[in-house]
């Protein structure tokens, strides 16, 4: 496990944080939690669905294959399943539209040469 503690910023007063990497034979998943911070805009889903996620390492585009997660409109927290699972040391960059009106919130992070 890769911990990120990455803050992407507020969207519609939706507040996203990545919080760790979790690297696989063939597959990832990032973790993050979303709190409600004086939101504007409803949530359709606990999470923001797939295909409101974008996730690349070093340039490439990974697979979103999944986000699932739990809580409720004030908190939630989840997954999304990366494939395949990013290089050691790989430049990542994630963007995501918390909710449909909102521009996408973006971060970036270079993953340890050594995740041990």
């Amino acid at each position: 496990m890769v911990p990120l503690d990455l803050e992407l910023g507020v969207a519609a007063g939706h507040r996203l944080t990545l919080l760790s990497l979790e690297c696989w034979d063939g597959w990832a998943d990032l973790r993050f939690a979303r709190v409600d911070v004086g939101a504007t805009s409803r949530l359709t889903r606990r999470v923001p669905p797939a295909e409101a996620w974008r996730v690349r390492a070093d340039g490439h585009d990974l697979d979103v294959f999944d986000a699932v997660g739990r809580g409720d409109r004030a908190f939630s927290n989840g997954e999304v399943r990366l494939v395949p699972s990013p290089a050691p040391g790989a430049r990542l960059e994630v963007a995501v539209r918390v909710t449909p009106d909102s521009e996408p919130l973006v971060g970036r992070v270079t993953l340890p040469a050594d995740p041990a």
